[in-house]
């Protein structure tokens, strides 16, 4: 039997996404589709340069050259978990926060994403759903990288 909610189940919200994807490549082959600028390239935006930690970084369209999405690499350990602030033009310069899991799986790599910070309003709920979709067709595109 379920149990009731009480009031704070009710206000409570959570907006953040959490996805998973099992990759056939060893935590290294992974680490460097996230940091590599020829990499990052292929699977979701195009950077000016390499991501390292402590460092700005700007992601870009692959159609056009238009700012994407943009931030600072807060903590990078390679080859098991890296931390950026994030945001995109809809988010009006509020930051948020995308997190880079690595583990090691039989016969490759789980990377887990963790995008939190992100708007708990009915208003801002487009753009929670808008990431999401955005983050899990990224996420697809890493299926079959070598």
């Amino acid at each position: 039997m379920n149990k009731p909610l009480n009031n704070r189940d009710l206000t409570m919200t959570d907006t953040t996404i959490r996805k998973s994807v099992f990759l056939g490549v060893d935590k290294a082959r992974v680490w460097d589709f996230l940091t590599k600028r020829e990499h990052l390239n292929i699977w979701f935006h195009p950077p000016q340069e390499d991501l390292a930690e402590g460092k700005d970084y700007l992601l870009t369209s692959q159609k056009d050259g238009d700012r994407m999405c943009w931030g600072k690499v807060l903590e990078a350990r390679p080859h098991d978990y890296m931390k950026w602030d994030f945001t995109v033009g809809p988010l009006n310069g509020t930051m948020t926060t995308v997190e880079w899991q690595l583990e090691a799986a039989p016969g490759g790599t789980r990377l887990t994403l963790i995008h939190s910070g992100l708007p708990e309003s009915g208003e801002g709920y487009g753009l929670v759903m808008a990431l999401d979709k955005g983050w899990h067709g990224f996420l697809l595109n890493l299926h079959g990288l070598d």
